[in-house]
């Protein structure tokens, strides 16, 4: 038998032993330890668990490095086993939702994404505690038909139906279905730049959303066409107010059509139709003709009006239950628009608002028996005559007190009324109106100012104004004074909200009064005042009125101990 042979290192030295861990050739170095703790593969052997083990340190650290790895390997696999139940229990889990999930889709249809969303919506429920303490995300999804119908109609009282419907319904299956409910499409305003305006958009809306429309605004959309007002007509038979502001491209028979077919249609907007035919004498008179006496609402602003007085004669004929008729910034044929008062008196006894506002209007010779049976308008509430003092015409030149005297007879219920710009009233005409409780009063850049008596005018509506504008009027002496002292002599009977006191002569004493005199200020405007101290002459809003009082006590008292 051979002898091993010696291993020798560089230079013929025998190499040391030391322990290995594989090699090929005979062993001839000490074997590597596998007792060691984090040898996860170490499995004891039938000849170990037999061999009794030597008493030695050596031996005891083996047995316990094989009773470690032993238990190590026994966790390991029980959590495998646990894992594979949960995986298993999930799977089961998910497969009767999506059962669940066919047998309550009320359209028949099961959709992957519905699935994602509904296992979302539960885990979500599940994180949030069983308490319920931090409520159920998915409310949204859960709620009744009628009770989103109801918030929705609330969302959009105030400002239509579009653009908000088109957003809400886009959000999941069951708000989209409520929000194309056609009780909520009743107020539709296309006027505000958020949708395409365009022919097919109308129309299609006509056909799929406005079967119950109500009220539409088509203001702007200069290329609206017959074809769109025809689809609008025979699907939106509850119509019963269009706004055609500057939609030129109409015919005078297609908007007249629409005042025979819709027969609930009762205000119409016209305003900005310069160059239609629709503005024509004939075809306005065939227009009013079709509405007769359920023509409530007209407006005809920024118009060119030719003969006039013909529209005039059909307006105070056909329309007896007009309510308000607004020709404000209308141009004529004629230098001055005749306007046939009484006439109209008679003609529209339930006309609740006049806007005359920049049109040359004078009255033209009554007889004394057309003045005492005319029954005034009773029902009036505004009353706008005010002129642009920009232009070097006088075209206020028809308005003075006779005038005022005989459009407002009767008018005890007046509520608003504009002279601004007007320059041959006096305070004496506007003392002896017939108003009980005027609520707002502009008499800006009027000649109201150059007589006596506006603190009477102040004084007669103290009770009941609300808002009151004397911008830009040099009034003589000290009525503005006297005038301001007596609108704020009585602060438990003032209501003022809004004054406007710009381009005047008010003291800064008199406005410390204004302000202890009208607690119920909301905005007080001073710009351009010259007796005002610099840094008081600006507007004044609600959140600072108070800080500005103030200062005016403090100014003062400091003036005062100086004097």
């Amino acid at each position: 038998m051979s002898k091993p042979r010696k291993v020798r290192g560089i230079l013929g030295v025998p190499k040391a032993a030391r322990p290995m861990m594989f090699t090929f050739q005979p062993s001839v170095a000490n074997p590597w330890p596998s007792d060691d703790d984090s040898d996860s593969d170490y499995t004891v052997s039938d000849e170990e668990e037999t061999v009794e083990p030597e008493i030695g340190k050596e031996d005891k650290t083996r047995s316990d490095a094989v009773n470690n790895a032993t238990e190590t390997r026994s966790k390991r696999q029980k959590r495998q086993r646990d894992e594979k139940k949960l995986k298993s229990k999930h799977k089961k889990k998910k497969k009767m939702e999506r059962e669940l999930a066919k047998n309550s889709d009320c359209d028949g249809h099961s959709s992957k994404g519905k699935h994602k969303k509904e296992r979302r919506d539960s885990t979500k429920s599940v994180d949030s505690g069983s308490d319920g303490s931090h409520g159920d995300e998915s409310w949204g999804v859960n709620l009744p038909l009628l009770a989103l119908e109801k918030i929705f109609s609330f969302a959009i009282e105030g400002s239509g139906g579009v653009p908000l419907l088109c957003s809400l319904a886009r959000v999941c299956r069951l708000w989209r279905q409520a929000a194309c409910q056609p009780m909520l499409w009743q107020h539709v305003d296309l006027a505000n730049g958020r949708v395409k305006k365009i022919n097919e958009t109308v129309q299609w809306l006509a056909i799929n959303r406005l079967s119950q429309l109500r009220d539409i605004s088509l203001a702007g959309w200069p290329k609206f066409s017959d074809e769109a007002l025809k689809a609008v007509m025979e699907n939106c038979a509850n119509l019963e107010r269009i706004n055609l502001t500057k939609c030129i491209n109409l015919s005078a028979e297609a908007v007249k059509t629409l005042a025979e077919t819709c027969t609930r249609l009762n205000a119409i907007d016209l305003s900005l139709l310069d160059g239609s035919d629709v503005m024509s004498p004939a075809n306005l008179k065939d227009l009013l003709d079709a509405c007769g006496d359920r023509l409530e609402h007209l407006v005809m602003t920024q118009c060119m009006l030719r003969a006039c007085p013909t529209i005039l004669k059909a307006i105070t004929t056909t329309c007896k239950n007009l309510k308000t008729l607004d020709l404000s910034n209308c141009r004529f044929s004629t230098d001055f628009l005749g306007l046939p008062i009484e006439e109209l008196q008679v003609g529209c006894p339930n006309l609740r608002v006049l806007r005359l506002a920049g049109c040359k209007v004078r009255t033209p010779q009554a007889t004394s028996k057309a003045k005492a049976e005319s029954p005034g308008f009773v029902h009036l509430t505004e009353l706008s005559l005010a002129v642009s003092t920009d232009t070097t015409i006088n075209v206020s030149i028809g308005i003075g007190d006779q005038f005022l005297m005989r459009i407002m007879k009767n008018s005890r219920n007046l509520k608003l009324l504009d002279l601004r710009g007007l320059t041959h009233i006096s305070a004496k005409g506007v003392q002896s109106l017939t108003i009980d409780h005027l609520e707002r009063l502009y008499i800006s850049q009027c000649s109201l100012s150059k007589y006596e008596g506006i603190e009477i005018v102040v004084q007669k509506w103290r009770h009941s104004l609300v808002e009151l504008d004397l911008s830009w009027n040099v009034f003589p002496a000290m009525s503005l004074d006297v005038a301001m002292k007596k609108l704020s002599s009585g602060p438990s009977q003032s209501v003022l909200q809004t004054l406007n006191l710009s381009g005047t002569s008010i003291t800064a004493d008199r406005v410390r009064s204004i302000l202890e005199g009208c607690p119920n200020l909301e905005s007080v405007n001073l710009t351009s005042c010259r007796g005002l101290p610099r840094g008081m002459k600006r507007l004044h809003e609600k959140a600072d009125l108070a800080r500005t009082q103030q200062e005016l006590s403090q100014q003062l008292g400091v003036s005062q101990q100086a004097s």
